[in-house]
């Protein structure tokens, strides 16, 4: 009988060592492992959750991110005119994927923001937008932005696909730190900024030594104004193109200022004016042309009139221009009409026709632009 109990005995130990010692040494070893040493599903899922804190219900962090995107597909015909016999007209035409954005909202904290954009567009993808945003909320209506962002000058609101004239002259994005506060019941938010633009002055140091501000208002529920100002237009996205290739630089800094108003009235209409220029003189041969002779202020303006047919049909149309906005960067008139048309929720094909006219009818253009786009 004694081989048999001795049996028994070890089947017993062999049991208990596989139910309770066994698991206790996995647990051990799996707290000593070294790096790039393979965990199990469940040590996986232990350390993800210690990581998040998924104890608290109310703290996951996917219920703290938003993500949301946009998506244009457009279509295109442009005829180009010359008033030069010697040039030939031209008319081309194409379709293609527009734009691609994916944005992530992250709400850190009650008083930290994250926001990252990434952007699709003229077969590149990149970071468009990447900032942090603290912010005191109601108790202390102030916020401080920091990293890569649209800068406060201009508004450029819109109800065509092509962007208007002041959005080409004016609109900078750029790594820069903007502190800002509204009040009077958030009908009044100032901000202001620094950042180091895309082009310098001769002979000056690459610093942050440009600044941009902003002043907006809503003094009723259907109107809206503001002012802004930046001592670098230059430096923004479309204009800092026009700098006479190979310097990247000008003489003086020149500033711009901006105003717009948006106002809808009838409960149909909605009317959008814009103006934005240059508040000095870039030397001859800085911008456009180095032959030229000419010192430019650049200007532009946008005024549109859309109207509500049907609550899911708006028409629009838009008349904008320039001064001294080179032969082929900013057309001195340019007019229009627009019909967007919300087919399917969140889902827009809008219709737009264009004319531009540059400087002393050298160059006109008919664009025509049929654009799906969805957003989500």
């Amino acid at each position: 009988m004694e081989p048999r109990f001795a049996i028994l005995r070890t089947s017993l130990c062999l049991m208990l060592f596989t139910l309770f010692i066994s698991p206790a040494m996995a647990q051990d070893a799996a707290s000593t492992r070294t790096v790039g040493g393979v965990k199990s599903m469940e040590d996986r899922v232990r350390h993800l959750e210690q990581a998040i804190g998924s104890g608290d219900e109310s703290n996951r962090w996917f219920d703290r991110i938003e993500i949301s995107g946009l998506i244009e597909i457009e279509a295109m015909h442009q005829s180009t005119d010359f008033s030069d016999p010697a040039q030939a007209d031209e008319d081309e035409s194409d379709i293609d994927l527009a734009t691609v954005e994916v944005a992530m909202d992250a709400g850190i904290s009650d008083h930290v923001d994250g926001h990252v954009l990434f952007k699709y567009e003229e077969d590149d993808l990149f970071v468009d937008e990447g900032f942090i945003t603290l912010s005191g909320k109601e108790r202390f209506p102030i916020f401080l932005t920091a990293g890569r962002q649209y800068l406060p000058f201009g508004n450029y609101d819109s109800h065509f696909v092509t962007d208007p004239l002041t959005l080409v002259l004016g609109e900078t994005n750029d790594g820069a730190v903007v502190v800002g506060s509204s009040f009077a019941g958030d009908t009044v938010e100032v901000s202001a900024g620094l950042f180091n633009g895309a082009v310098d002055e001769i002979g000056e140091d690459d610093m942050v030594d440009s600044v941009v501000a902003a002043v907006s208002f809503q003094p009723f529920e259907s109107v809206m104004m503001g002012v802004s100002y930046t001592s670098n237009l230059i430096s923004s996205d479309g204009f800092s193109e026009a700098v006479v290739s190979g310097t990247g630089t000008v003489t003086d800094m020149v500033g711009g200022w901006s105003a717009f108003i948006t106002t809808s009235f009838l409960e149909r209409f909605t009317f959008i004016a814009e103006y934005a220029a240059a508040m000095d003189h870039f030397k001859a041969g800085e911008i456009y042309d180095a032959a030229d002779t000419k010192e430019r202020k650049p200007a532009a303006w946008n005024l549109e009139l859309g109207v509500s047919v049907l609550e899911n049909l708006e028409t629009a149309i838009r008349y904008g221009g320039s001064d001294d906005g080179g032969a082929d960067f900013l057309p001195e008139t340019q007019y229009g009409a627009v019909a967007n048309w919300g087919i399917f929720d969140s889902t827009n094909l809008a219709l737009e026709y264009l004319r531009a006219e540059f400087d002393d009818d050298a160059v006109e253009t008919d664009t025509v632009t049929v654009q799906l786009a969805i957003e989500f």
